[in-house]
């Protein structure tokens, strides 16, 4: 099983981009993008359906097939006849996945920042907690336990409606308390700074990484 994983790497978080770039997408997404009041928010919002859009061209697909983007009812997003795929965008990383078959696909990324692991012992178990804690860089290992769990609850669609206590690490995979589904969870390097996870529900052979130059998102 393959998934495709565009990111792009924005420095200038302050920078506006072409309005012809939002033009591009369908009027619900602009205004989803819109109604952000930061701009490093919109631009990041903005920065993953131009990843999206690219994804669609380079699984043949055309890419004003994003003007049939949806929203299940678990407020899982999705485009008719198109692979199943996940967004996620922390700090200065924006990425897309797509799996490149039928299942589910989620993806997390998160950049480090101040925080006392210590004080998350609701959002983990103890052996959670003594894997996070017994690390060499406790904070870091946090983080990469922290997109875990975000990934697994994006592949699985009801996104922050499970608690984060209801979801078991187990290495290289993760079992949710009210299922018996597997899901198998791979670490990304996408930055130094923003440790990152894939989940999906099918074991994935093949993960190709793709960098796309911030500059080339905004070319229409």
């Amino acid at each position: 099983m393959k998934v495709i994983v565009t990111y792009t790497i924005i420095t200038d978080l302050e920078m506006s981009p072409p309005e012809r770039t939002m033009l591009c997408l369908p009027k619900a997404l602009q205004d989803e993008i819109s109604s952000y009041k930061m701009n490093d928010d919109r631009l990041r919002l903005l920065a993953g359906k131009r990843l999206l859009q690219l994804a669609l061209a380079q699984s043949n697909h055309e890419q004003t097939l994003i003007h049939s983007y949806k929203i299940a009812d678990n407020g899982k997003p999705y485009i008719p006849r198109f692979y199943p795929f996940n967004i996620s965008h922390s700090g200065h990383v924006v990425t897309c996945a797509v799996l490149l078959t039928e299942g589910e696909i989620g993806i997390d990324c998160e950049k480090v920042r101040p925080i006392q692991p210590s004080s998350f012992t609701k959002q983990f178990s103890p052996s959670e907690m003594n894997w996070i804690l017994s690390s060499e860089n406790p904070q870091r290992r946090f983080f990469d336990a922290w997109t875990m769990k975000e990934a697994v609850m994006k592949a699985d669609g009801r996104g922050m409606r499970i608690p984060l206590h209801n979801i078991r690490l187990n290495q290289d995979h993760a079992v949710i308390d009210d299922r018996s589904e597997i899901w198998y969870l791979y670490p990304l390097y996408l930055h130094p700074e923003h440790p990152a996870h894939l989940c999906s529900n099918r074991a994935i052979t093949d993960i190709q990484t793709i960098q796309i130059a911030p500059e080339a998102l905004w070319l229409i």
